[in-house]
C-alpha cells in the first residue's frame, strides 16, 4: 500500500472515531483544517534559547505530521524551563516548504535527515544495529539509534509529536538537573509486546513503559544491551513493527523509572493536574478536539 493511500485510510479511520465514539466530528473536522492550520501565520519563534548545554531534545517527524509537530513544540516551549539544543529527525518525507517552516519557527535547531547515521559510519562497528537500522519495516529504531549515535550531549530527551503540553513538566525537569540519575518513560496504558525467535514475548513489566517521552544519560544507555535484545527479535513476526523501539528503550535503559502516569497521561482526560497527555493513534482525533481547545488561546 502506497503512503499516500495509507494516510487517506488512516484519516478516514479518525474521522470515524470522532464522529462514532467522541460525537464530536464537525468539531474535529474544524480544528483539524481550519483552527489547526492557523499555527502556520504565527509570528512568532517557538524556540527558546539554549540554557542546558547537557541536553539534546529530539523528535522524529514527517509531512503528514507537520502541523502537529508545530503544535505540540509550540506547547512544548511554553511550559518547559529547562531547554536543550532541538533535533528534528526528517522520517524521509519532509518537503523543502515543511523544513522552511520548521526552520522559521525553530531557528537554532538541527534538522537530522534520514541517512545521516548511515553516512557518519557511526554503525560500522555494530553490524546487528547497522542491520536493523537500514530495515525500512523498523523505521521507529530511528528514535533509539539516530538520537544515541548524532547526538554529542550527555542527557537526551526524545518526546514524540503527538503530546501536547499542558503545564511545567517539573518530574521531566526536577531529573534533568539532578543530573539524569534516572532514565524516565512515560506508562503505558496496555502491554506494548515484542515477540523473540524462541517464541516467547518481553515481559510484561517492560511492555508496560511508553514511549512518548523518553529521558536517559547516555552513561544509562547499554549498547550491549541493545545488541542482545535486537539479537532476539523475531523478525517474521509483524507485530514488532508497532513496539520494537519502545520495548527497545525499556530493555537497555538503567535505572528506569515510570513517569507520574496521573500527570503523563494516555487514556485519562485533560483535568486538574495533567501536565501532558500522549494522544496515541487510536485517540489521535482528541489532539485536535480536546487538548487544542485547551491550548488555542495560549498559542495562536
Amino acid at each position: 500500500m502506497n503512503r499516500k493511500l495509507k494516510n487517506l485510510k488512516l484519516e478516514f479511520f479518525y474521522l470515524r472515531r470522532a464522529f462514532r465514539e467522541h460525537r464530536r466530528g464537525f468539531k474535529y473536522l474544524y480544528n483539524r483544517y481550519f483552527l489547526a492550520p492557523k499555527i502556520l501565520k504565527a509570528k512568532k519563534i517557538w524556540e527558546k534559547p539554549v540554557n542546558n548545554f547537557n541536553l539534546s531534545i529530539h523528535v522524529l517527524t514527517c509531512h503528514k505530521d507537520l502541523i502537529m509537530t508545530l503544535w505540540s513544540l509550540a506547547s512544548f516551549y511554553r511550559v518547559n524551563k529547562e531547554v536543550g539544543q532541538l533535533y528534528l529527525h526528517n522520517d524521509g518525507s519532509l518537503t523543502i516548504r515543511d523544513k522552511k517552516i520548521l526552520n522559521s519557527f525553530f531557528p537554532q535547531t538541527r534538522l537530522v535527515e534520514p541517512n545521516e547515521v548511515m553516512a557518519e559510519n557511526c554503525l560500522t562497528p555494530y553490524p546487528l544495529i547497522k542491520k536493523f537500522r537500514e530495515n525500512k519495516d523498523y523505521f521507529l529504531l530511528k528514535k533509539i539509534i539516530d538520537t544515541y549515535f548524532l547526538s554529542d550531549k550527555k542527557y537526551r530527551l526524545i518526546i514524540d509529536t503527538d503530546l501536547l503540553w499542558f503545564d511545567e513538566p517539573k518530574e521531566i525537569e526536577n531529573e534533568i538537573r539532578n543530573g539524569c540519575q534516572n532514565s524516565l518513560m512515560m506508562a503505558n496504558n496496555s502491554f506494548g509486546y515484542v515477540y523473540f525467535k524462541n517464541g516467547e514475548k518481553i515481559n510484561q513489566e517492560l511492555a508496560s513503559f511508553n514511549s512518548g517521552i523518553v529521558l536517559y544519560d547516555k552513561e544509562n544507555f547499554n549498547l550491549a544491551k541493545l545488541e542482545e535484545y535486537l539479537n532476539q527479535i523475531d523478525e517474521q513476526n509483524q507485530k514488532n513493527t508497532h513496539f520494537i523501539e519502545q520495548a527497545g528503550f525499556a530493555w537497555c535503559l538503567h535505572n528506569l523509572k515510570k513517569m507520574d502516569d496521573k500527570k503523563y497521561v494516555i487514556k485519562d482526560g485533560v483535568g486538574e493536574g495533567v501536565i501532558i497527555k500522549h494522544y496515541t493513534s487510536p485517540r489521535r482525533p482528541l489532539f485536535f478536539i480536546e487538548g487544542m481547545e485547551k491550548l488555542k488561546e495560549k498559542i495562536l
